[in-house]
């Protein structure tokens, strides 16, 4: 592991130096794995691209498509600190003949909520974000998706985090809220688990941000939403919500 650390170190120091991070092709994220041996939730970064290629290939052989990306040492700090938001605790690196493990607070100290700014809100969710990455990279690499017993137990626990969550809510800087068509016809606004899936979405910088407790969505649902997407440039969630009936008086 020691050679593989330090490879890794020496080119984060380098203003010229380039990794190869395997990404998932059903969710537009890292591909993540859980470990067989430490359980730890990592991704892949090498050194090599044909050596990332390679493996990319043989992914592919077991049907989980994933791409290339190609990384400068400048952009690794973002991809780091993304990869604390998406729930990922590890890195896979090469190292010889056997690849190493790399925790990821080994390489970057994360911001604590004691450092944040008065007044400030933080909005994170890596376990719900983490669920649904592995959900998606499962249901859509399928054919012919269908809910196996596995990707129940996901949904379910994705359920459960999304009730327990506080999410960050994009509003129009003049025209409300934002609203998602499918294909089918289906309207549904989008949420984000933290504040760098909003930074994807408001790249022309035409949104504002409130938070919102999972509790409150039903009630900030504009009419023809059937209910909410999360992280629409990302895992691509959609959750139907049902809105609480009102009192018969008001109607």
């Amino acid at each position: 592991m020691e050679n593989g650390r330090k490879e890794l170190l020496t080119r984060l120091a380098d203003k010229e130096g380039e990794f190869f991070a395997l990404i998932s092709a059903c969710t537009r994220e890292p591909y993540v794995e859980c470990d067989e041996e430490t359980f730890d939730d990592k991704v892949f970064l090498y050194f090599d691209e044909e050596e990332a290629k390679q493996a990319a290939q043989t992914l592919a052989g077991k049907k989980i498509p994933v791409t290339v990306s190609r990384l400068e040492s400048k952009q690794m700090l973002f991809f780091f600190t993304n990869l604390y938001a998406m729930g990922v605790n590890a890195i896979e690196i090469p190292d010889g003949e056997k690849p190493a493990l790399i925790q990821l607070e080994e390489i970057i100290k994360r911001r604590e909520k004691t450092e944040m700014p008065d007044g400030a809100v933080w909005v994170e969710n890596p376990q719900l974000h983490l669920t649904a990455l592995y959900f998606m990279q499962e249901m859509r690499r399928q054919e012919k998706p269908e809910l196996t017993e596995e990707l129940k137990g996901l949904q379910e626990e994705i359920l459960v985090n999304y009730g327990r969550g506080r999410f960050i809510v994009a509003v129009h800087k003049e025209n409300g809220m934002p609203m998602l068509k499918q294909k089918n016809g289906d309207a549904y606004q989008p949420i984000f688990t933290d504040i760098l899936e909003f930074r994807k979405f408001n790249k022309e910088d035409q949104f504002k941000t409130m938070a919102i407790e999972a509790k409150n969505v039903p009630k900030m649902l504009v009419n023809e939403a059937k209910g909410v997407v999360i992280n629409p440039y990302g895992v691509n969630l959609q959750i139907p919500i049902v809105r609480p009936e009102e009192p018969q008086e008001k109607k």
